[in-house]
């Protein structure tokens, strides 16, 4: 499938591989992403890739197209220069040839002063050329703006509606929401705005970490659990809608850890260029998830930069954690509405829905021989195509493979979990299907947090059967929340499955790009550079 000639990635950027991407047939294929896709690179190219692979930047108008194709195709991450904050008047040696950006600071949910304190020291201490902008103080909040000197603004105290006020009064061109009490980390800033260079990026999502607490151990262990929802990942990613490509202009996903995470959880800090920026108040903890995917449904490029990291402080209560799980689930039926296109749960090919649908029948073999044929389809299509080598196709569709069943796991536990739990109970004791169905139930219910457990072994402060069951109650409170909001708003989307497109695309050609060809910027809503059909 040849591409069209690309829009450059901006000057001054680099190139991160995805670490699922491999160089395949003597390094002339590039296989990756999520559907799996393979590129044939020319001889110069893989050059090219492998001075990427070595830390080099593009540097000329070619390697830049050729990047921008990467990029969109799910099998490589933008890497821009950071970008130093500050006026160049304050602080004339800044760490990029990037002019200083038009950058101003959100703090919104002000309702905690002690908190507010703690992330205007800390902006004050990085960035002491930046004067915040404080939204909706009240109290000693207000008596703690104006002692810095900065602008407080009434309205809102905390949430979508805050953070709203926060744009209207904010007149830089890039806008960062805070949460106050959360601490940027060193470098916060500078790695999330160099993005901002690419005319087609909206918004940047930081990584979210838990900040260091003094607690017993019960609250230490709720924090831990609070923090695998929060942490996207230590891998770069677009931000899609559900999580995973074919939305809006048909980005793949990289199988990544980010793609792996919970998609609906709230987002405490978030870089955004105003005027593209409009959240909905109307739905709560949930309006920039969805202002996100609405960014990216309408061509804009949304990006998680891990690199860019705030700490934020989890909740040590069971009720509070157990509330923030109910509130997860209950934000995915109004989403659905918006943005499910009929559908909201794991995106699964005919080939994955008809396995899965033979497992929880309790046939295993007959599910995964379809499974086996299924992976055999998507293999010749990037055989057949670039000429990748069979063993060589064969890691990327398995990667695609084990993606696949864990987002498929994830949702069975967080969606179906009242069913999922009724067949596990009603088969105890029992031996034939009806015990085999109960086993994979139990399996599916207990597994992964077992296994979560164990990689967290000597953080986690309590042993496997209490993380596994208190995790096992957040899955059924998240449960119970998308219940309650399908039932409040009568959309059964989060539900259903969404159908994967055939992949007979799955090989791509980059096509040589005349020396000298005038750039131009993809417009937002326009089709990416690489098509998923």
């Amino acid at each position: 499938m040849p591409l069209p000639t690309p829009d450059p990635l901006p000057e001054g950027f680099g190139v991160e591989i995805d670490r699922a991407a491999r160089l395949t047939d003597e390094g002339h294929v590039l296989v990756g992403g999520s559907p799996p896709r393979a590129l044939r690179l020319s001889p110069g190219d893989v050059s090219t890739v492998i001075r990427w692979l070595s830390g080099a930047a593009p540097s000329h108008d070619r390697e830049r197209r050729l990047a921008r194709v990467l990029v969109e195709a799910g099998l490589a991450h933008p890497r821009p220069a950071s970008v130093d904050p500050a006026p160049a008047p304050a602080r004339p040696h800044s760490v990029s040839d990037h002019p200083a950006p038009d950058v101003e600071i959100a703090v919104v949910g002000t309702g905690d002063h002690l908190g507010l304190e703690a992330a205007l020291a800390r902006i004050a201490e990085a960035y002491p050329a930046l004067s915040p902008v404080v939204v909706g103080a009240t109290g000693l909040s207000v008596r703690v703006a104006r002692e810095r000197g900065l602008r407080v603004v009434t309205g809102p105290m905390s949430g979508a509606e805050a953070r709203a006020a926060a744009l209207k009064a904010c007149d830089a061109g890039i806008v960062a929401l805070l949460d106050a009490g959360t601490l940027p980390a060193p470098g916060w800033l500078e790695a999330a705005l160099g993005h901002f260079a690419d005319p087609g990026v909206a918004a940047v999502v930081p990584r979210v970490l838990p900040e260091r607490l003094r607690c017993g151990p019960r609250g230490m262990f709720v924090a831990s659990l609070s923090a695998l929802h929060a942490d996207r990942g230590a891998d770069p990613a677009p931000v899609l809608p559900w999580g995973q490509g074919h939305h809006g202009p048909g980005r793949p996903a990289p199988p990544n850890e980010h793609a792996s995470t919970e998609p609906l959880e709230p987002v405490p800090t978030l870089f955004v260029r105003r005027g593209t920026a409009d959240p909905d108040p109307s739905l709560g903890a949930a309006a920039e998830v969805d202002l996100l995917w609405r960014l990216a449904e309408e061509g804009w490029s949304v990006r998680y930069e891990p690199r860019s990291r705030v700490r934020t402080v989890m909740p040590t209560g069971i009720h509070s954690y157990l509330s923030g799980r109910f509130e997860a689930g209950a934000a995915a039926a109004p989403l659905a509405r918006r943005h499910g296109r009929w559908a909201a749960g794991p995106e699964l090919s005919l080939w994955d829905a008809a396995a899965l649908g033979l497992v929880l029948a309790g046939r295993p073999l007959p599910g995964l021989a379809v499974c086996a044929a299924g992976a055999a389809v998507r293999v010749r299509g990037l055989v057949s195509g670039t000429g990748t080598p069979v063993a060589d196709a064969v890691r990327p569709v398995a990667t695609d493979l084990g993606h696949t069943a864990r987002t498929a796991a994830r949702v069975a536990r967080t969606t179906w979990w009242p069913l999922v739990a009724a067949v596990a109970v009603s088969g105890v004791g029992r031996g034939g299907r009806s015990g085999r169905r109960a086993l994979a139930a139990t399996a599916l219910l207990t597994v992964p947090h077992l296994l979560s457990w164990r990689r967290r072994h000597g953080a986690a402060p309590v042993g496997p059967v209490a993380w596994t069951g208190l995790s096992a109650a957040g899955d059924a409170a998240r449960s119970l929340g998308t219940w309650w909001g399908m039932a409040r708003t009568g959309s059964p989307a989060p539900l259903v499955p969404r159908g994967r497109p055939p992949v007979p695309s799955a090989s791509l050609s980059f096509s040589q790009v005349e020396a000298g060809s005038e750039a131009s910027v993809r417009k937002p809503g326009s089709r990416s550079p690489v098509s998923g059909g």
